[in-house]
C-alpha cells in the first residue's frame, strides 16, 4: 500500500507519485509496532527519531538529509540546514534523554559543526536551504534562507550549552552564531527578508506577518553580533486573528507554525509587551485544527469522515499529489478544493503538539499506531504521511518533521530542550530586549 512520496520538499518543491487503491487495514499486521501503552509509545518514538539523525548524517561530513525512506533504504543526497539544527538539537539531549552517551553524541556534534563552518556554502552567515549532504554546497538554485538558518542556529545553541566545555565545540558554535549578518536582511518596515540568492539578492518576500517568524526575528534580536534593533518585534502584522469558542487568536493553517518556535524558546511563562501569550494562542489553534478538522469530517463525511479528535493533525507534508503547504483553520473557514485536503493525516502534526496539547496529542498518536501499526510506523516512527480513506502512504521520512516530534516528545517528559536551550545568553537576551515579561 506504501507508494512514492515527493522526492522533493518543503516550500514548492512538488512531484506527483500514484495513489494508492485500498483503505490502509486498520489493525492488520501490527507486527514489531503491535499496541502498547502511552509511555511506551513515546519512548519508543524518541528513540527511533533520534535514529534518523544517526542514519542520515553523511558519515564524512555529518550533514543530515533532508529526507530518506522511512524503511532505512536511503536518504536524499542534499542536505538541509534546518535538518541540522534539528539534529544538533537532538544531539544535544540525548545523554540526559537516554538515546546515547555523551561522548558519541558529542562527537556527532563536533563533525557537524566543523561541517557548517568550513564547508557549508552561506551567504553573510545565512546557509542555503538545501546543501550537499557530501560537500556543503548549494542544491536546487535554493536561497540563503533567514528561517532554516535560525532553526540551524538554535540546534547550534543548544549543542554550546550541552558541549561548550569543549574548547573546539564553543569556537565553532560561537562562529555560527557570531557570523549571522541579521542586518543584511533587514528591509523596509523593520521586517526581515526571507533570503537572498546569487540570482535575485534579496528576496522580495519578508517575514511581515505571524508565522514562524517569531523564532528567527528573537535570534536576530538577540544575537551577539549584527543584531536588528528590539523595535522588529513590533514591526510584524498581528493577523490573521480567528476565533476559537470566544477566544481570539492568531492563526496560519500549518500547525508546525506554531511549534517549531515553541520547541526552543520557552514561551509558558511569558508575556509579550502587549501582554500575549503565544503559549496559549499555541494550545488555542491546537484546538481549533482538531474542531476543524471535525466539521469538515461531517460535511464531507466520504472523504473525511475519518478525521475526529483520535484521528487528526495536518501540516505542510507529502501528499498522494506532492508537497503540500496545508493546515487549518482558514481565515474564511471553508473547504475549498484547490486547498487539496483530501483526508491526509500527518502524524507530526500531533507528534509536535506534544507538550503543547499532550492529552490530544498523545491520544491520536496511541490510536494512529494502534490501528495502522506497521504500514504507518517503521525505523523512524511514523511515515511522514497517509491517507487512511485510498490506502496512501508517504514512502518517506522527512528530517524537520521527525526533529520536530523528538524534541517535543522529550519537552513533554522532561522538558530538556527548552531547559537547554534557554540556558545560553542569546534567547534570555532576545526575550529581555524585545520587551517580553514573566506572568
Amino acid at each position: 500500500m506504501s507508494h512514492l512520496s515527493s522526492a522533493l520538499t518543503r516550500r514548492g518543491f512538488i512531484s506527483s507519485v500514484v495513489a494508492a487503491t485500498a483503505p490502509l487495514m486498520c489493525g492488520s499486521n501490527l507486527g514489531e509496532a503491535s499496541v502498547v501503552s502511552n509511555d511506551d509509545l513515546l519512548s519508543d518514538l524518541r528513540r527511533r527519531c533520534y535514529q534518523y539523525f544517526i542514519d542520515a548524517a553523511d558519515p564524512v561530513t555529518g550533514l543530515v538529509s533532508d529526507r530518506g525512506m522511512r524503511n532505512g533504504g536511503g536518504f536524499s543526497e542534499h542536505a538541509s540546514s534546518a535538518s541540522c539544527g534539528f539534529a544538533l538539537a537532538s544531539y544535544a539531549i540525548a545523554p540526559n534523554a537516554g538515546l546515547e552517551n555523551f561522548e558519541s553524541a558529542r562527537e556527532r556534534t563536533r563533525l557537524t559543526l566543523r561541517s557548517l563552518v568550513e564547508i557549508a556554502q552561506h551567504h553573510n552567515g545565512f546557509v542555503y536551504h538545501f546543501i550537499g549532504r557530501s560537500d556543503g554546497g548549494r542544491r536546487m538554485n535554493c536561497e540563503a534562507s533567514t528561517v532554516d538558518t535560525a532553526l540551524m542556529l538554535a540546534g547550534v545553541i543548544c549543542s554550546e550549552t550541552t558541549y561548550g566545555d569543549d574548547i573546539e565545540i564553543k569556537s565553532l558554535c560561537r562562529e555560527l552564531i557570531g557570523r549571522t549578518n541579521w542586518q543584511s536582511m533587514l528591509g523596509d518596515g523593520n521586517c526581515l527578508h526571507m533570503g537572498w540568492s546569487p540570482e535575485h539578492g534579496l528576496l522580495p518576500y519578508q517575514w511581515d506577518r505571524f508565522s514562524e517568524l517569531t523564532i528567527l526575528v528573537l535570534m536576530a534580536i538577540g544575537a551577539p553580533n549584527h543584531a536588528i534593533d528590539p523595535s522588529a518585534w513590533n514591526a510584524w502584522k498581528r493577523d490573521r486573528m480567528l476565533n476559537y469558542r470566544g477566544e481570539s487568536f492568531l492563526s496560519y493553517p500549518p500547525l508546525f507554525v506554531h511549534q517549531y518556535p515553541m520547541a526552543f524558546f520557552d514561551f509558558r511563562a511569558v508575556r509579550s509587551p502587549s501582554g500575549r501569550s503565544y503559549w496559549k494562542n499555541s494550545v488555542t489553534a491546537h484546538h481549533a485544527q482538531i474542531e476543524f478538522l471535525s466539521r469538515l469530517a461531517e460535511r464531507f463525511p466520504e472523504e473525511l469522515g475519518h478525521y475526529n479528535e483520535q484521528l487528526w493533525g495536518i501540516t505542510s507534508s507529502d501528499s498522494v499529489s506532492g508537497y503540500r503547504d496545508w493546515g487549518g483553520p482558514y481565515e474564511d473557514d471553508r473547504f475549498e478544493p484547490d486547498r487539496g485536503i483530501d483526508g491526509t493525516v500527518v502524524p507530526s502534526a500531533s507528534a509536535g503538539g506534544l507538550a503543547v496539547v499532550p492529552e490530544q496529542a498523545i491520544a491520536t498518536l496511541q490510536y494512529q499506531h494502534d490501528q495502522f501499526g506497521d504500514q504507518i510506523y517503521g525505523r523512524y516512527g511514523f511515515a511522514n504521511a497517509f491517507n487512511p480513506a485510498t490506502g496512501w502512504v508517504s514512502r518517506d521520512v522527512i528530517g524537520i518533521d521527525t526533529g520536530i516530534s523528538l524534541l517535543m516528545a522529550e519537552n513533554l517528559r522532561s522538558g530538556g530542550v527548552w531547559s537547554t536551550f534557554m540556558q545560553h545568553p542569546l534567547p534570555q537576551r532576545a526575550f529581555r530586549l524585545a520587551g517580553f515579561t514573566p506572568v
